[in-house]
């Protein structure tokens, strides 16, 4: 049999092994790797980036930033640190530096240098010192909300144990300094709004402040301008630390405004309120509006509902902070629409019950100036006041009243007379713990008396002369067999509108007063 040859197959073409392409893959990918690595060396080492980094945040923040040493280590993590970062203000090179921290780090990845972001960066040794800068309205420059663009640098950025000092105008007085415990900045860019918390120890008065908030847009043209705005929490604050103040005091609310000026609204509670005056602590709750100068920590009041017992007043006015003892000048408004007499003695009186009680109205103005001397003698008032159905609590005092009235009234001493409530008004000045008081219109059922004189805060002293004014005749008043010996007398003391006025003094002490008969006069008055 004839063999039969078959032609011969096509032999495949030869394709590439896949590990051979999964090896270049690999190489491709490890030598992009290694540039990137390469590059993000480079562009973070010490050597470009220091120079870069001053360069980039003196040109963004428009201040002059210098940087002392950095430094790129590998492990555990890849990290950049750096020392002696300074942030002066351009046209004030002979204030301390706006920012200096002591040292930072932050750990990096190969694509921080690349992309210009890094995540956490840690900041040591703070210490930032506000210029005083020109006055700003903070009501007129916004509520210091950003616009919440620009692109992120830094996710955080976070401080322990910093120092806020803020410079005053006057350069001859001591600055305000604010220990701040902790506090952190998110999402913090160049022209962006930045969540921020803080916890710090306000000066004065002393006491812990938890805040949260919004910071920035960064001010390039003037930083003291930069707009702040959030929601704080003032809590365990030593009034003593204000010299005539005592007390502990919480407060919370909300800010908004400017860096050297911000607008503040709140609510303020002290269970334990009082002044140096002698008296006793009364609980004070207050809501308030005020604006905040930061350049110099004084408080302008503008709005003021306060609540001392079951006593409403509305205060307005400046708080200026001075530097030495007793270092704030305090003129302020008052006015007492509706209170209670005794809320008011409270303050001066360290007594268990009060001298007096009943409905009160007062209004003028306050003072209390600087200095090394007590409340009592450093605080000056002046005004108009009114009492409406004052009842004095001791019963010596009250019966004296109550014979008064009645005898006033031509009533004999069988007539029940009930108890007596009094009206006083008048005008008063206070100035060296002596209240001088020009018109006192004191009014009982049957009588009315008009005097003028002095009370001694301290001593409790009174030294009052004017007159009584009754509607009986004198020999109504004395009554008895005596008025039969009066009668013949009684044109002496009477006048127009009146049966009997007859000239009197008010002296003794506040718990005791005394009142007497000036003779003199009545005989002087008689052979006119």
């Amino acid at each position: 049999m004839t063999s039969v040859e078959l032609p011969a197959l096509p032999t495949p073409p030869k394709r590439p092994r896949k590990w051979t392409v999964l090896r270049w893959s690999l190489l491709l990918g490890g030598l992009t790797f290694l540039v990137i690595i390469v590059v993000s060396l480079f562009l973070l080492s010490p050597r470009f980036l220091k120079p870069r980094v001053e360069k980039e945040l003196s040109t963004r923040l428009g201040l002059d930033v210098t940087l002392g040493t950095m430094s790129l280590a590998m492990r555990p993590h890849l990290r950049v640190s750096g020392t002696n970062m300074v942030f002066r203000v351009p046209s004030q090179p002979e204030l301390p530096p706006f920012i200096a921290i002591d040292s930072f780090w932050v750990d990096v990845g190969p694509f921080s240098a690349l992309r210009g972001h890094v995540g956490t960066v840690h900041l040591q040794g703070m210490k930032i010192a506000v210029p005083p800068g020109d006055k700003k309205d903070a009501l007129r420059n916004g509520d210091g909300t950003g616009t919440g663009g620009g692109k992120i640098i830094v996710d955080l950025l976070e401080t322990r144990d910093a120092v806020l000092t803020v410079l005053r105008r006057d350069p001859g007085r001591e600055p305000l300094v604010f220990r701040i415990h902790e506090m952190d900045v998110r999402d913090v860019g160049f022209d962006r709004d930045m969540p921020f918390s803080v916890e710090l120890t306000n000066p004065v008065p002393e006491g812990q402040v938890k805040s949260t908030g919004q910071i920035g847009p960064w001010q390039k043209a003037d930083p003291t301008n930069l707009p702040v705005s959030g929601t704080y929490a003032f809590t365990l604050a030593n009034l003593d630390t204000i010299k005539g103040i005592g007390g502990t005091l919480t407060s919370e609310g909300r800010y908004a405004g400017r860096l050297n000026e911000i607008a503040v609204e709140g609510r303020a509670q002290t269970p334990d309120f009082n002044l140096d005056l002698g008296g006793q602590p009364v609980p004070l709750i207050a809501t308030f509006k005020a604006v905040v100068d930061g350049s110099d920590g004084s408080t302008r009041l503008d709005e003021v509902d306060a609540t001392l017992f079951h006593t409403a007043l509305k205060v307005n006015g400046l708080i200026d902070n001075l530097p030495g003892p007793g270092g704030h000048d305090i003129k302020l408004n008052v006015a007492v629409v509706s209170g209670r007499i005794e809320d008011l003695l409270a303050l001066t009186m360290d007594a268990k019950k009060p001298l007096l009680t009943g409905d009160v109205t007062m209004k003028g103005p306050v003072a209390l100036p600087p200095g090394k001397g007590s409340v009592r003698n450093r605080l000056a008032m002046a005004g108009l006041f009114g009492l409406k159905r004052g009842e004095f609590t001791d019963t010596a005092v009250q019966g004296k009243l109550q014979e008064l009235s009645r005898r006033s009234q031509g009533k004999d001493v069988e007539e029940h007379t009930s108890r007596v409530l009094s009206d006083l008004s008048g005008q008063f000045k206070l100035a060296q713990g002596v209240m001088n008081i020009p018109d006192l219109q004191f009014v009982v059922p049957g009588a009315k008396v008009a005097l003028h004189g002095t009370f001694n805060l301290a001593s409790g002293d009174l030294d009052f002369g004017g007159t009584l004014r009754m509607q009986a005749r004198m020999s109504q008043v004395v009554g008895g067999m005596k008025s039969v010996f009066i009668r013949p007398f009684d044109w002496m003391f009477k006048r127009p509108d009146a049966g009997t006025v007859v000239p009197i003094t008010v002296r003794g002490t506040r718990e005791s007063p005394k009142m007497g008969v000036e003779v003199g006069k009545i005989l002087k008055r008689s052979a006119k």
